[in-house]
């Protein structure tokens, strides 16, 4: 619900300072490892949004996934099912990068 509430606040107060009148839709990026699901989320926004210019707003949230580095041979892969395995050369020896961003990239306005 937290998260919720922030995103909510940070589009309404963005809308707001633009002149919007209503809030159709909010846009945020969501990194795997924040373990965020999409649909659970929508509907906590939807409940906190509520008597708000955001009431008819629809959250749309794009999962970026895990990247990986191999520190042995330079690859560098999408890390699924919490693997850190290099996929070439097998190595456990992997960089992590990405993954944990929750950023609100847009709102559409009226």
């Amino acid at each position: 619900m937290s998260i919720a509430r922030s995103i909510l606040d940070i589009a309404i107060e963005a809308a707001e300072r633009g002149g919007a009148k209503r809030i159709t839709r909010v846009n945020v990026l969501a990194g795997e490892l924040r373990a965020i699901e999409p649909l659970h989320l929508a509907f906590c926004f939807s409940l906190m949004a509520e008597d708000t210019i955001a009431s008819a707003a629809e959250l749309n949230v794009e999962t970026v996934p895990v990247k990986g580095t191999c520190r042995s041979c330079d690859e560098t892969f999408i890390i699924e099912g919490y693997q850190y395995v290099c996929p070439r050369c097998h190595s456990l020896d992997i960089q992590a990068e990405g993954g944990t961003e929750l950023r609100l990239t847009d709102i559409e306005v009226e």
